[in-house]
C-alpha cells in the first residue's frame, strides 16, 4: 500500500476511536450482551468492534453499499478507506467498543480489508442483521468469528457457515480508490505473448491444497520463471503467469485441479536467456500470491531455505531448459549451476505462500499419471504436480 495514504486515514481512525468528531453520532448501540474472550490480536479487536457496530442498521447499509461499489473482483474494501469516507460509520464504530483503540489496533486498521469472501454469501447478503464477522491471520490458522455482541467463536477451517461472514483480514493488495490509481485487478506489465506463440506451456496442474483459507477468498496461484540477474548472486523473474497475467500467460486456478494452455516462457524468451546465460537453467517457482501480483513478497530466508532444500534433494537438477530430443522439442531438467537464492529487491512487507520449485519427475523420483514435473516445497514436501510441454 502506498505510504502516502497512511497519515490521513490513521488520523481519521484515531479521531473516531478517541471520541473526537462525534457531535453527530447516533445513539449508543450498547455494550456487549455477554463478556467475550479477550482478543489479543489487534486485528481481532477491530473485527469484534465491527461485529458490534453491525447491529446498527445504517452502518450495515453503508457497509453493503461500500462492498457493492468496490472495483475489486471479490468486492474488497480497505477498512481505513471505508472509515475515511463516512463520518457516521466512524462514529458508530467508535461507540461499538468499551474503550478507545490502542496504538497497535489503530495501526492494524491501515493493513486490513473487509469483504464477503464466499460467493454464495455475497449473493445472499442484502445488508441485514444475519451476518458474522470473521478474521484470520496467517493461512493455516483457525478462523474465528464474532457475533453482534462481540462474542468470539471458532469457525470450521474447511467449510464456511451458512450465515454470511464479513471477513476482516490482512490487506492483500492496494485497494485505495484514488484518482489515477491502478485497478486492483491489474495485469503484469511484463506479460506478453499470444496463444499461438511457440515455447514452454503448462497444460495441467494439481495442487495438494489451495494454500488459501476460504475466509481469505480465492487463491492467487502464480508461477514465476526465475533466473540469474546478469552476473549477480541474485535471482530475478523473467516472466510470470497467473490470473493477473495477460494474453497466453493467463491461467486462473481456483481449486486443486486446473487444465488448459498457459504459456510459461516463449521460445524467444528461452533463446534470449540461453544467449545471456549459456549453460544456465530456469527455475519455475509456484506461489500463492497474497500481495503484489507477479512479485514474490516473502522473507528471503524462507525462500532461500525452500530453494536450498529442493536443490539438495534434486542434486542441483532443480531447473530446466528446452532441448531437442528423439521425439522433438522437450523441456527437461538441467543443473542449476548458479548458486543464487535471493530475489532482487525483495524488501518484503507481507508473506506470500511459497508453494515450491518444480522438479522433473525423473529427478524427484515420483511418477504421477498425466504430469511430468513435481512441485517440491518446504522440507522437500511434494505440494503438487504439473504437466509441461514444448510447442
Amino acid at each position: 500500500m502506498p505510504r502516502s495514504f497512511l497519515p490521513s486515514t490513521f488520523l481519521i481512525l484515531s479521531l473516531a476511536c478517541t471520541g473526537a468528531e462525534l457531535t453527530t453520532e447516533p445513539p449508543a448501540i450498547g455494550a456487549a450482551a455477554a463478556a467475550s474472550p479477550a482478543a489479543e490480536e489487534p486485528r481481532e479487536v477491530l473485527a469484534a468492534r465491527v461485529a458490534r457496530a453491525l447491529r446498527d442498521s445504517a452502518f450495515r447499509a453503508e457497509v453493503h453499499r461500500a462492498l457493492a461499489g468496490s472495483r475489486h473482483p471479490e468486492g474488497k474494501v480497505q477498512l481505513s478507506a471505508f472509515l475515511e469516507g463516512s463520518a457516521r460509520a466512524r462514529a458508530v464504530l467508535a461507540r461499538a467498543g468499551s474503550r478507545p483503540l490502542k496504538a497497535a489496533e489503530l495501526a492494524a486498521g491501515e493493513q486490513l480489508e473487509i469483504y464477503l469472501p464466499v460467493p454464495a454469501h455475497r449473493a445472499a447478503w442484502r445488508g441485514g442483521a444475519d451476518i458474522l464477522v470473521g478474521s484470520i491471520g496467517q493461512d493455516g490458522t483457525t478462523p474465528v468469528a464474532f457475533d453482534a455482541s462481540g462474542r468470539r467463536t471458532q469457525l470450521d477451517a474447511a467449510q464456511p457457515p451458512v450465515t454470511p461472514v464479513l471477513a476482516v483480514v490482512p490487506l492483500e493488495s492496494d485497494l485505495a480508490e484514488r484518482p489515477g490509481a491502478a485497478s486492483p485487478a491489474g495485469i503484469c506489465t511484463s506479460c506478453e505473448g499470444s496463444s499461438t506463440a511457440g515455447g514452454l506451456y503448462m497444460t495441467a496442474s494439481r495442487l495438494s491444497e489451495t494454500f488459501e483459507s476460504w475466509l481469505k477468498g480465492r487463491p492467487e496461484i502464480e508461477v514465476l520463471a526465475l533466473g540469474q540477474q546478469g552476473a549477480s548472486d541474485s535471482l530475478t523473474s523473467y516472466q510470470c503467469g497467473g490470473e493477473r497475467a495477460a494474453g497466453a500467460y493467463y491461467f486462473d486456478q481456483n481449486s486443486l485441479d486446473w487444465s488448459g494452455d498457459a504459456l510459461i516462457l516463449s521460445q524467444a524468451q528461452l533463446d534470449a536467456y540461453r544467449a545471456e546465460h549459456p549453460g544456465q537453467s530456469i527455475r519455475l517457482f509456484f506461489m500463492e500470491d497474497d500481495d503484489t501480483s507477479c512479485e514474490i513478497r516473502a522473507d528471503n530466508a524462507d525462500l532461500r531455505r525452500v530453494i536450498q532444500t529442493v536443490d539438495s534433494l534434486a542434486r542441483g537438477y532443480s531447473g530446466g531448459t528446452d532441448a531437442t530430443g528423439p521425439i522433438g522439442r522437450v523441456y527437461r531438467n538441467y543443473n542449476m549451476l548458479q548458486k543464487v537464492y535471493s530475489v532482487v529487491a525483495s524488501a518484503v512487507r507481507t508473506n506470500d505462500d511459497l508453494i515450491g520449485n518444480a522438479v522433473e519427475d525423473v529427478v524427484a523420483g515420483e511418477v504421477r499419471s498425466g504430469y511430468n514435473w513435481i512441485i517440491k516445497g518446504e522440507n522437500g514436501r511434494s505440494n503438487g504436480a504439473i504437466r509441461l510441454e514444448m510447442r
